[in-house]
């Protein structure tokens, strides 16, 4: 019947809903989850029944964020939910808001304080609990996106059946119970992979959170990878969140996720390495390599912050003083790129902290040459859509599923 010829031509044009309520939808979406990231959850401290407080910080506001911060505000990376064509922008946001999430009640807050009024971590037992906290704003986050993300697949779906249930009856002059469609679109199959790869992470999560809390417990780190290195320099930057890394051993893939911590200080700053005790393999040699030059730290720092997380909070003013040029293809960059955190950038982000470790650290010509390139990196438009690229990740996410 012509029919259900038309039905299925808008169902793969992609107009069955128009426009306006598919921006409904995607407003109520994002709107639902804003709500739910500030609203009181329980308390992720195992066996604790208290109500979280509404803002936990994963970076201390005094002492770190504040150290970067101007005016009371960082920048950070935003993916823009209600822009006409899928973008990462700069967003401003106030040191009070960086880093937070409902995730522990009052009193096992306090639990970093330990560090907090003294504005340092100088003791792996710290840097323990600072990574934890940040692990637990990875798994209260995932959590609330997945349960956000099934939601909105119900309410797409429906509309979508709704729409088709009108059409129908406008082609046949007669009303209809129910129309159902079951045809998993791009959109449906999008949600698909979000569920999987949340799932996966909020599973890792879980696992990783017994294993700081038994490190916790039992002063030590026996039951995690944990590397920690302070240097006397205040990096620009603070970073709490997850990289990833595939590996292929034998024929088999295996996949180290790393949590990475870079909390800056007045005069100094702190990483902190964290991961399952069987990557230690991998993450250790990374971390000794850490400790050969400063420049070792610092392109890490920026390879972790376009290769591994967007979990990052930068000074405004290192970002305003940036060319166009250079801040549209970072924002891009960040979405498109396939690399691991371990690969090294072609390009700098921190030019004046490079200029000023090119002045106060030797290097052969050869590695000075490398770091000058990385200042001369010409910076042109990248063609890749942010949406080409998240249909690229679809195709590759479902071939790999029937190898």
């Amino acid at each position: 019947m012509d029919i259900f010829k038309d039905l299925e031509n808008k169902m793969y044009e992609d107009n069955l809903i128009d426009n306006k309520n598919l921006k409904k939808l995607k407003f109520e979406s994002v709107n639902s989850l804003y709500k739910e990231l500030k609203k009181e959850k329980k308390c992720i401290f195992p066996n604790c029944k208290s109500r979280s407080i509404k803002k936990s910080h994963t970076i201390q506001k005094s002492g770190s964020l504040n150290v970067i911060a101007e005016n009371s505000h960082l920048l950070h990376p935003y993916f823009d939910d209600f822009a006409d064509e899928m973008t990462f922008i700069m967003k401003q946001i106030g040191i009070g808001e960086a880093s937070t999430f409902p995730g522990f009640c009052k009193q096992h807050e306090s639990i970093f304080s330990v560090f907090e009024e003294k504005k340092d971590i100088d003791t792996i037992s710290e840097g323990i609990l600072q990574a934890y906290r940040s692990l637990c704003r990875e798994l209260v986050i995932r959590r609330i996106e997945l349960k956000n993300s099934q939601k909105t697949v119900l309410k797409y779906k429906s509309e979508r059946n709704r729409q088709a249930k009108l059409l129908v009856e406008s082609k046949i002059h007669q009303e209809l119970r129910n129309v159902e469609i079951e045809h998993d679109d791009f959109r449906i199959k999008a949600a698909n992979i979000v569920k999987v790869k949340l799932t996966e992470k909020i599973t890792f999560l879980e696992k990783m959170h017994e294993n700081f809390i038994d490190a916790i417990n039992n002063n030590g780190i026996n039951s995690i990878f944990l590397q920690a290195l302070k240097v006397d320099f205040s990096f620009p930057v603070a970073i709490a969140g997850l990289g990833y890394l595939n590996i292929l051993e034998n024929n088999v893939e295996r996949q180290v996720v790393c949590l990475l911590n870079v909390i800056p200080f007045e005069s100094s700053t702190v990483l902190i390495l964290a991961s399952e005790l069987h990557n230690e393999d991998i993450l250790l040699e990374q971390f000794k390599k850490l400790n050969k030059h400063p420049f070792h730290i610092l392109n890490f720092i920026e390879s972790f912050m376009m290769h591994g997380t967007d979990e990052w909070y930068i000074k405004p003013s290192i970002w305003n003083e940036m060319v166009q040029g250079k801040q549209d293809y970072l924002l891009k960059y960040l979405f498109t790129t396939k690399k691991a955190f371990i690969e090294p950038l072609e390009f700098s982000i921190f030019d004046d902290v490079r200029k000023e470790f090119l002045d106060r650290f030797p290097v052969d010509d050869k590695f000075k040459n490398q770091e000058l390139k990385k200042l001369d990196f010409k910076f042109e438009t990248i063609n890749t859509t942010l949406y080409d690229s998240i249909l690229e990740r679809y195709d590759d996410f479902y071939s790999s599923k029937t190898e």
